[in-house]
């Protein structure tokens, strides 16, 4: 019978150090760049770390609430709730945003920024 698809290459001792020392010293480097560096096919990465239970995530910047921070809700809803009695369409005027940073050369939003 003949030999089809791909060979298989061994998972050695020395790929899963080379794959650990490559995610310990840049953490947010890819299975991809790690997988070229060591010439495997990048699901030999994926088992390596999946076999010592390691999944990827991606870093989200989240809002923490303080206790502080509720006499400031309840007086800017007062606020709110003021202006829009004294000027009903009110909010049609009010820009509401996701965590944007403006500037001359656009728009940035935290949680769509790739660094």
């Amino acid at each position: 019978m003949h030999n089809t698809g791909s060979t298989r290459s061994a998972r050695t001792p020395e790929l899963e150090e080379h794959v650990f020392r490559e995610f310990e010293e840049q953490p947010k480097t890819s299975t991809g760049t790690v997988s070229a560096a060591a010439n495997v096919n990048h699901m030999k990465v994926w088992r390596v770390l999946g076999a010592e239970d390691l999944r990827p995530y991606h870093t989200q910047r989240v809002h923490a609430l303080k206790t502080t921070d509720h006499q400031a809700r309840v007086d800017f809803s007062r606020w709110i709730l003021q202006r829009l009695t004294e000027q009903p369409d009110f909010a049609a005027h009010v820009l509401l945003t996701d965590e944007c940073s403006f500037s001359r050369e656009g728009i940035l939003n935290a949680p769509n920024a790739h660094i």
